[in-house]
This record gives C-alpha cells, sequence and structure tokens, in this order.
C-alpha cells in the first residue's frame, strides 16, 4: 500500500545502494530503484547525459512501469535531474524528496576554489582482496556500510575475489560532473521534503588521520567552509521552492540512506502520509 516510489541513486552509485533502505521504505510506499544510464547493469552509452536527458530516462521507466504520478525520492545529484523532471513535465511527480540532493552541484567548484579536502589515502592491496574488504574499506573512510548487492554492481571482482575495476563508465562520470547547468530549481511546484546533511569532522571524514597537523588544519578548514556553503544552498533553495519541507541534520552522513536508513524513511514515510490521497 501507499504511494509509487521511485528511488534515484546519487552519481556513480546504482539503484542497489537502496536494498535495505528499499525495504524499510515499503513499509509506507511502492518502491523502485532506477540506476541511471553509464553505470551498474544499466547501458553504458557514448552519450545522453546530459540533465534533460537523463530526466527523460527516468520518465521512460516510470512510463513503462504504468506509474502515473509517482514521489521520486533522489539522493545527491539526482536532485538535479528531478528539477528538469519537474521542468518539463509538471504534474507529472506526486511529490519530491531531496535527500541531500537540493544543491547546485553546478557550483561545487567554489569549494575546491576556496579550500582543498584533505589528503586521503588510497585502498592498500588487502582493502582490495575481496568484495567484503572493499564494503569495509568503503565503511571506515566514508562512514557508511554498503549493501554488498551495491558493492558487486559497482564493481568487477576475480575468479579469487580481488577487485579488478569498477563497473561504471568513468566517461560518464566526467561529463555528469562537469557538464551541470544550473538545477531548475524555481520550477518545482510538487509537494518537497529536502533532507540535508549538515557536516561535522567525524562524519565527513571518519579516517581522518589526527596526527597530521596540516591534513587535519586542512580538513577543519574544509567542513567550516561545506557547513557555510551548505547554509547558503538552504537558503537559495527554500527561496526557489518556498513551500518546502526542509529538515536539516547536523552531524548526519552524506548518505542517509545508508548511515540512518531507519529514521530516514521515518521520516520520508512521514512526509508520504501527508500527500493528499
Amino acid at each position: 500500500d501507499g504511494p509509487e516510489v521511485v528511488l534515484l541513486a546519487g552519481l556513480g552509485s546504482t539503484a542497489h545502494v537502496f536494498d535495505d533502505f528499499a525495504r524499510r521504505l515499503a513499509r509506507h510506499a511502492r518502491v523502485r530503484g532506477v540506476t541511471r544510464r553509464g553505470f551498474g547493469a544499466s547501458t553504458h552509452p557514448v552519450n545522453g547525459y546530459d540533465q534533460r536527458t537523463l530526466a527523460r530516462d527516468v520518465k521512460i521507466v516510470c512510463d513503462r512501469l504504468g506509474l502515473a504520478r509517482p514521489v521520486l525520492v533522489g539522493h545527491s545529484l539526482a536532485g538535479s535531474e528531478m528539477a528538469w523532471f519537474e521542468l518539463q513535465w509538471p504534474g507529472r511527480a506526486r511529490a519530491l524528496v531531496f535527500l541531500e540532493a537540493a544543491y547546485d552541484h553546478s557550483r561545487l567548484g567554489e569549494l575546491d576554489e576556496m579550500a582543498l579536502p584533505p589528503a586521503s589515502r588510497p585502498p592498500a592491496r588487502g582493502d582490495k582482496s575481496s568484495p567484503t574488504a572493499v564494503r569495509d574499506w568503503l565503511r571506515r573512510t566514508r562512514g557508511f556500510t554498503a549493501p554488498m548487492s551495491e558493492v558487486t554492481a559497482l564493481f568487477r571482482f576475480g575468479a579469487d575475489g580481488r577487485l579488478l575495476d569498477a563497473t561504471g563508465s568513468a566517461t560518464a562520470a566526467g561529463i555528469i560532473r562537469h557538464a551541470l547547468p544550473p538545477p531548475p530549481f524555481a520550477s518545482v511546484r510538487a509537494p518537497t521534503l529536502a533532507v540535508y546533511a549538515k557536516p561535522t569532522l567525524a562524519s565527513r571524514y571518519p579516517a581522518l588521520d589526527s596526527s597530521d597537523a596540516g591534513n587535519l588544519s586542512r580538513a577543519h578548514a574544509r567542513v567550516a567552509l561545506e557547513r557555510d556553503w551548505m547554509a547558503t544552498q538552504v537558503a537559495a533553495f527554500q527561496q526557489a521552492v518556498p513551500h518546502a519541507v526542509i529538515v536539516v541534520r547536523d552531524g548526519a552522513n552524506h548518505h542517509l540512506h545508508l548511515t540512518d536508513g531507519a529514521g530516514t524513511a521515518l521520516a520520508v514515510g512521514a512526509f508520504l502520509g501527508t500527500l493528499d490521497q
């Protein structure tokens, strides 16, 4: 029972990143997930990575599934695709839920211009020895535990279990990341929930080596910058979408659906409960 929900993953992820979260959300809705072109088991064409086309892909999936008025729930960069969906097909989405997604990602470069992130260590040989090792490395360095189905959807492993390479298209990721227009948030008319994760040092850099004073200083500066930048982004989104329900979680991880799947599902479920039947 409940509304039809379509989950849209952030850049570089597949729909399997929502496997655990979807089971929680299924208490409130009928849930599907979409992997964008260029990643996972979706096709990897050489073009079609502009925001209008990616939004059209979502519409085509909804059409083929017979979803007349889905609720779109997107993480991170999927927020831009949701805004372009709303611009091109106003009234088609029953509601929009932005999970750490209501940002103008075309302006992310501003952050690096002002303060570079701290240096991080690449995975060691042992971190690539198996899907479980890769998952553990992601947990230690990114602060979240991905479903094993997401790990095996993101990466190819050899017969001995060792990591070979990523399944996603590096070309696709580069095109999407560097050719982003500002999202048309002012076009959003559907009921909207936007959940933000305000970073702290612990949530942003869980594996930071505190013994490196220089790197620690860079991390503190970067987190302070990101907190200020996020505040301006929240204000801009609220101005563009004044009817939006906005929730800011101080100290939360960017991957809210992984680090607090239960709480996030409850928040989304409560919002879904306010929609007109």
